[in-house]
């Protein structure tokens, strides 16, 4: 009897060990750095498969790929003129907003956004498109993510705030590729 159950026993580890080492690659990472410290490398040679990209917007100084059966917002809900942003969305809880601040307001509300967003909170980076983004990565504790991101544009000072996709997702890279600002 005791034999049977260690035939088991490593049975059931032999398979478990073969869909480990079995496990796929993907072109972008995201790495749970020590204490936050370090940004997680973020690789984009890869074109995002799956998502395909169905127009092409402009709103002020931004034009950015709208995915298929998405919709494309322009302003702030409250000031649909402003030109400072505008949103990409899959859905109202699936969205990119992309801000166009004062250097000393899109830092603030970064790093208001970064105190509040805590949970499984991860520090990524990376380069989509012509854009080197620096930011942070959060759970929203029932199995979806979100992501804070900000840059520097022709001098321009960039946030991108995100919710239900992670920054290593196909949608955020088919997104952010296509991110240009004038």
């Amino acid at each position: 009897m005791k034999l049977k159950k260690l035939t088991v026993v490593l049975g059931l580890t032999l398979v478990a060990g073969a869909f480990t080492a079995c496990g796929g690659s993907s072109t972008a990472t995201t790495q749970a750095p020590a204490a936050n410290t370090e940004a997680a490398p973020v690789a984009t040679e890869a074109p995002a498969a799956g998502v395909t990209i169905a127009s092409t917007e402009t709103w002020g100084d931004y034009t950015v790929g709208v995915p298929e059966g998405w919709e494309f917002k322009k302003g702030y809900s409250l000031n649909e003129d402003d030109t400072t942003c505008c949103s990409v969305k899959k859905s109202s809880f699936k969205y990119f907003d992309f801000n166009m601040e004062k250097e000393n307001i899109y830092l603030q509300k970064y790093e208001q956004n970064k105190a509040t967003y805590t949970n499984e909170q991860t520090d990524v980076s990376g380069k989509y498109g012509d854009i080197e983004w620096t930011g942070f990565q959060y759970s929203d504790g029932a199995g979806g993510f979100g992501f804070e991101l900000h840059a520097k544009v022709n001098g321009k000072p960039v946030r991108v705030s995100s919710a239900g996709f992670k920054f290593d997702s196909q949608e955020a890279k088919a997104v952010l590729e296509t991110l240009k600002i004038k």
